[in-house]
């Protein structure tokens, strides 16, 4: 026995107060209904039963429901149609919004299979809208079933082909798979229709290992009953025969008399195929009184058309015309055209074998007649049904951007979650790199301007910000000055002293050099011991101030901490001519005036003449 069975039987068993006794019965009826009709009409009593005693209507609701679910399974549709309206009423006045949803869709079955397609489609359409609005998403995936198996039987293959898929993804997310075989039956169906007899095959089996694994034993048979079809189609009709036996023994077993019904009719077409009119016939009739006792008009039709048919077929006229205007008699007052149609062909084809082309002129004038009509009929709800799904998708649009304004979305699986998770990690690990990236890029962008010995500005910051400083200073008529600094004798210092002690003295000079810049002003190390000031808005003689403390504060440091012999000077020389017609030019002038500082005897400021 299936585990949740076994575990709704044990809490059953238990003393429950009635309103959960309610919603457990509700629960095992739900598995029941597909394996064990009888059971499930049982449940369906003491559902009934318990919910008279109690004040809330949403016991009886949910009982009426299913007392309807149950008269569908059993092919009476009058019945069913009554208990499934009369529970919408009572659920929807009970604020019941789950039963409410589940009984649209259920309407939406019953009018589909008595074939009032429009009316089929407004409940599955208002089933979709209110399951979306309230995210309902296993009874959003069976309105979408039902919206797409009406598409299908308009003949929107393509319409009805997106509605499964959508359905099917909806299941699949939700693990149910029992719908989910169901709705792989129904693909199945459009595959059939457009011709790919391999691809339905292959779906209808897919879908019967399920219900299979499942113990849906109905499933089974319908699923068993639609790959006959599909191999009478081949032309296997042996093998075709097979299945209908084998869906036909388990209709039999679950005492299902609407299943075995359409068992024994695709059984009877298999027979008429292999040429066995006799047992076909046979078959036929007692299809037909199945039909006639649960109440289902249509089935009686196709039984009656059938019987109709084969007696044709096997010389007894009388019957056959009999049987025929009795089946279009009833698709007379039923009113379905297609049904309608089938009968005066059937009835023409008798008459011209009986050599009465009067009588099967009429008929098939008739025939025509519908024809034109059943083809107006059929654009009609095609284009109905197309703008209804347009208006339908156009709400699930806005449905969807509303749910994702003001919602996170939603794990598609457990497996999307992961990879979320992962992708999250990694993100997070990729933005700590990028961080890392850009300090990384920031400081070799420091270093690649920066002299790495004294950490004054390198000679390439120099050029690149003395370019735009002598740039501004022409367009806006503002002084600039230049001075090259450059230690005196500084290869004596690293032959005397140690090239260590000659790069403490660069470090040295360079942060006197530093210190005596102002916020616009800045220091570079030019080469060597040679360094660079560079005096933003300051003229010659400002400029010359700034370098002649620099000057002394160099000759007056401390350097015997690096050395007790050690002396250290500089020399400098400044540049200031607007009239140069670039910032090299500048620098070589400057660079002219250190070198007339150190042949004027060294530690002194040459200004430019």
């Amino acid at each position: 026995m299936n585990h949740t069975l076994q575990t709704l039987e044990a809490q059953l068993s238990q003393p429950q107060p009635p309103s959960e006794k309610l919603h457990l019965l509700d629960e095992l009826y739900q598995f029941l209904r597909y394996n064990d009709l009888r059971r499930a009409g049982q449940l369906v009593e003491e559902m009934l039963v318990l919910s008279e005693d109690q004040t809330s209507p949403a016991g009886r609701g949910l009982a009426l429901k299913n007392l309807g679910d149950f008269h569908f399974r059993q092919g009476n549709l009058p019945a069913a149609q009554g208990c499934l309206e009369e529970a919408l009423a009572v659920l929807r006045r009970a604020g019941q919004l789950k039963g409410e949803i589940d009984t649209l869709n259920a309407l939406g079955n019953l009018h589909y299979f008595q074939g009032s397609f429009p009316r089929a489609l407004e409940y599955y359409l208002e089933a979709l809208e209110q399951s979306r609005k309230h995210q309902q998403k296993a009874l959003e995936a069976n309105a979408l079933n039902g919206v797409g198996i009406v598409q299908y039987t308009l003949g929107n293959h393509q319409e009805a082909t997106k509605y499964f898929l959508r359905s099917l993804a909806l299941k699949r997310e939700l693990d149910d798979r029992l719908s989910e075989a169901g709705t792989l039956n129904n693909l199945g169906l459009v595959y059939l229709e457009v011709g790919d007899l391999s691809g339905a095959v292959q779906l209808y089996r897919e879908s019967l290992a399920i219900k299979k694994m499942l113990g849906d034993r109905q499933g089974q048979a319908n699923v068993l009953s639609n790959l006959g079809v599909v191999f009478q189609r081949l032309g296997r009709i042996q093998e075709a025969l097979d299945y209908h036996q084998q869906a036909l023994e388990i209709a039999e077993q679950l005492g299902s008399p609407q299943v075995r019904a359409t068992c024994l009719e695709n059984l009877g077409l298999s027979h008429t195929a292999l040429g066995n009119l006799d047992r076909a016939l046979e078959l036929f009739q007692v299809c037909k009184a199945l039909y006639q006792e649960l109440g289902n008009r249509l089935g009686e039709l196709s039984a009656l058309l059938q019987v109709g048919s084969l007696l044709g077929r096997m010389g007894q006229t009388d019957s056959a015309i009999q049987t025929l205007q009795q089946g279009l008699r009833l698709a007379e007052e039923l009113g379905p055209q297609k049904p309608l149609l089938e009968f005066h062909q059937a009835l023409a084809a008798v008459f011209e074998a009986e050599q009465k082309p009067a009588l099967a002129l009429y008929h098939l004038r008739q025939v025509l007649e519908i024809e034109r009509k059943l083809y107006k009929e059929q654009q009609a709800q095609k284009t109905a049904a197309l703008l209804a799904g347009f208006q339908v998708e156009k709400a699930r649009q806005e449905a969807e951007i509303e749910r994702l304004r003001n919602t996170e979305l939603a794990r598609a699986n457990r497996e999307l979650a992961r990879a979320i998770e992962n992708l999250k990690e990694a993100n997070a690990e990729k933005s700590r790199l990028l961080d890392k990236l850009r300090q990384q890029s920031a400081e070799l962008e420091r270093l690649a301007r920066q002299d790495p010995l004294t950490r004054l500005h390198n000679r390439r910051y120099l050029e690149e910000n003395l370019e735009r400083e002598f740039a501004a200073s022409r367009r806006y008529n503002f002084p600039l000055s230049v001075a090259l600094v450059d230690i005196d004798n500084f290869k004596q210092i690293n032959d005397t002293f140690s090239h260590q002690v000659g790069d403490d003295v660069l470090r040295i000079v360079a942060q006197i050099l530093e210190s005596g810049c102002r916020g616009v002003d800045f220091a570079a190390r030019y080469g060597g011991e040679e360094f660079a000031l560079v005096f933003s808005q300051t003229d010659l003689a400002g400029a010359l101030i700034a370098c002649e403390r620099v000057r002394q504060r160099v000759e007056n440091h401390n350097w015997s901490d690096l050395h007790p012999s050690l002396k250290v000077t500089v020399s400098i020389g400044v540049s200031s001519d607007p009239t140069l017609p670039n910032h090299e030019k500048l620098l070589a002038a400057a660079d002219e005036q250190l070198y007339a500082a150190k042949r004027a005897g060294r530690n002194r400021v040459c200004p430019q003449s």
